[in-house]
């Protein structure tokens, strides 16, 4: 949800508990308020009366629906203090019960003593109710309409300089040689933000460029030494002045070279595919890939008795990098190779969906989600580096496809899905 919807429901939950503590008060105290007008009235009515009956009016004058003065006998009364009370009557006009408010007071006038009962309509409680709902539930509405309104206002005005910063952010690229450009501001926080930014990207770019030059150094470095080593070594095993266990300990140095040689060779590769050098999205011939690399693994097969069959549409264009596309589906095919049994077999195919490579072999000693990690191997080859899969699986995520390993019935399946 959106910074600007969370606000805007904020402020509309908090002004509808608002409105509602408000309305409640409102009515009790409007409510409150009617009553003591009204008792006001009655009163100011009962003082009339009493002025009426001294300057010599009639009783029987001054009642009427809602005046009723009574005469009392003087022995048996005497004055009291005024006494209001709310009551239910029957209006004159309306002909139906309505809410009254009473006053009855006992007084002394020109020596006789009269009894007042005096009425007077009162406003209804679910009228006052309905009118302040009304007035509220507008007000309500009229103060949504300007919160939505100012805060469509606010959030482009004052948020424009953060949601420039976060599209220079998505489109950064530690490749770029370009500083990143900001947008001004004169808001402290954003200005704040832009700074780090800044500076984040920066050692980013720099980080990245460091890393690459030291990784591009020491893979040529590396094999330089490695090369000159395996010569000296391949020399002396020629010179025929060795011994059987002098040769094999020279044979076994030879080998270990051409491992640390593979494996540099290896981490260089990942560390390209992470850093995104293998930029090139163009559309490729995913099966033409898929057949050339049959081929070029099938006299390897033949060598460890181990029979390849494949099912291959004529043509599949896939959105990815040629060069990962061969790495990646000649590590599927050579893990399948290395990993497999003397006379048995290997199945490719190929659809629209998915890869997958299927082989038989051995159980894996570990679990086959482990697989894809570096150095992890099912079984300890010594021809394997445990660098083939977590390579396909790098090669997999950069471009959005999921590969699954699994292990059932004597028989290893790889499958790239694609997205």
């Amino acid at each position: 949800m959106k910074l600007f919807v969370k606000s805007t429901l904020f402020y509309l939950l908090a002004s509808l508990i608002v409105f509602t503590v408000g309305g409640i008060v409102t009515y009790k105290q409007v409510k409150k308020e009617v009553a003591r007008e009204t008792d006001y009235y009655l009163n100011e009515t009962f003082r009339r009366l009493v002025g009426e009956i001294k300057s010599g009016k009639s009783v029987g004058v001054l009642n009427n629906d809602k005046v009723k003065i009574e005469l009392l006998d003087k022995t048996m009364v005497k004055d009291t203090f005024r006494v209001y009370s709310d009551t239910i009557s029957k209006h004159p006009l309306l002909n139906r019960p309505e809410a009254y408010r009473r006053l009855i007071r006992i007084s002394k006038v020109n020596g006789q003593f009269y009894k007042f009962d005096l009425m007077d309509v009162l406003i209804e409680s679910d009228d006052v109710y309905e009118g302040v709902t009304a007035a509220f539930v507008k007000l309500f509405v009229f103060l949504g309409l300007f919160i939505i309104a100012a805060n469509t206002i606010f959030f482009r005005w004052i948020l424009s300089p953060f949601y420039q910063s976060l599209q220079q952010i998505m489109f950064f690229n530690v490749k770029n040689k370009d500083a990143i450009h900001l947008p001004e501001t004169n808001t402290r926080e954003f200005k704040l933000l832009n700074a780090f930014i800044f500076k984040m990207t920066h050692n980013a770019r720099r980080d990245y460029l460091t890393l690459k030059e030291f990784t591009e150094n020491a893979s040529h470095e590396m094999q330089t030494p490695v090369a000159i080593a395996q010569g000296k070594l391949e020399l002396l095993m020629e010179s025929g002045d060795l011994d059987q266990d002098q040769l094999q300990l020279v044979q076994g140095a030879t080998q270990a070279l051409s491992k640390l040689s593979k494996i540099g060779k290896s981490l260089t590769l990942l560390s390209k595919i992470e850093n995104g050098e293998f930029s090139d999205t163009r559309v490729s011939n995913f099966s033409e890939v898929v057949a050339q690399n049959i081929a070029h693994f099938r006299e390897l097969a033949l060598l460890r008795n181990v029979e390849m069959n494949s099912s291959l549409p004529g043509t599949l264009e896939l959105p990815i990098d040629s060069a990962l596309a061969d790495i990646l589906v000649s590590n599927l095919i050579k893990n399948a190779i290395q990993h497999n049994l003397n006379g048995g077999w290997i199945k490719i195919a190929l659809d629209e969906k998915k890869l997958s490579v299927s082989n038989s072999g051995l159980a894996p000693n570990i679990p086959t989600d482990q697989l894809f990690n570096r150095f992890k191997k099912g079984q300890q080859v010594s021809s394997s580096l445990g660098l083939g899969l977590a390579i396909a699986k790098k090669i997999a995520d950069i471009n959005n496809w999921q590969i699954h390993y699994d292990y059932a019935q004597e028989t290893h399946t790889i499958e790239v899905l694609f997205n």
